[in-house]
């Protein structure tokens, strides 16, 4: 925005308590710990240790306090922290909102959808399970019913799992360097274990669409971009092998084209309907 001097200082402001934050909290190994000696539990000889959770974790990977030389072994400890829940989030309002899209960012991908459509308590499906139309203020909302601590049944907090589905699931996100969906970055996650999804946006330059339906190793993709804007859709050229557009392949297409965006790789497209054909893994 053009704000240098404000750049400047709030970017001082940040190295401040990136630096104290990671000589606080974050370990050489990637270790992410929960608090400081008032949060650190004995063990059996009455030793002190630290202490650290899911949702440690991930707020610090959101909030880009871990160093990026850690970030990949703190990702896989949060992993690893889901798997001794024994598969399950162990996270509340803070957390929950950005576990998904965290667990997409350093690769996780697949334990993000296994959580998605978990229906064991703690879980949406659970949820789902259990007679909610609405997310509610606990997790276990049913069995609170007559409990004054249990005060809404429509929620945001566990209900912000939607921005993963719009911007991850369907694929239909913005940026920061154009926005109001002026550009639409496309980066659709396939999964079969969900199959089919379909996704509408009303942006101000007029309908987003985005649907696909996987069956097998073949997924049918559909994106729909409004007049006057564009899409960015990221993909390196492994990844680009696996698409088609009606019949083509990218390379080959004259509907898309070939560009470079922040040093990634991908491929532009104008306003107008697309089909595309993807293999997946």
């Amino acid at each position: 925005t053009g704000r240098k001097q404000d750049e400047d200082k709030y970017g001082q402001i940040f190295a401040k308590i990136y630096a104290a934050f990671e000589k606080k909290f974050v370990h050489d190994d990637g270790f992410v710990a929960g608090g400081d000696k008032a949060g650190q539990t004995p063990d059996a000889n009455g030793a002190t240790k630290d202490t650290d959770t899911q949702t440690g974790y991930v707020l610090a990977l959101h909030m880009g306090l871990v160093p990026r030389e850690v970030r990949s072994a703190a990702a896989q400890k949060l992993v690893a922290k889901i798997e001794a829940n024994h598969g399950l989030l162990g996270t509340g309002f803070l957390g929950t909102p950005y576990l998904l899209e965290e667990l997409t960012r350093s690769g996780h991908s697949l334990l993000a959808y296994k959580l998605l459509m978990n229906t064991d308590y703690p879980s949406w499906g659970y949820l789902v399970g259990h007679g909610a139309t609405t997310m509610w203020e606990r997790w276990n909302g049913d069995q609170m019913k007559s409990d004054p601590s249990m005060n809404s049944y429509n929620h945001y907090a566990y209900g912000a799992v939607a921005d993963w589905l719009y911007r991850s699931v369907a694929g239909v996100d913005a940026t920061p360097e154009d926005a109001g969906f002026h550009t639409v970055v496309l980066h659709p996650l396939f999964d079969a274990r969900l199959g089919k999804v379909a996704f509408d946006y009303a942006s101000s330059y007029g309908p987003i669409h985005s649907d696909w339906k996987m069956e097998g190793a073949t997924v049918d993709w559909h994106v729909t971009i409004p007049a006057n804007t564009t899409a960015w859709l990221p993909l390196t050229p492994a990844e680009a092998g696996g698409y088609k557009l009606e019949g083509a392949t990218l390379a080959q297409s004259k509907l898309v084209k070939a560009a470079t965006h922040d040093g990634k790789t991908g491929y532009e497209l104008g306003s107008g309907s697309y089909a595309f054909q993807v293999s997946v893994e």
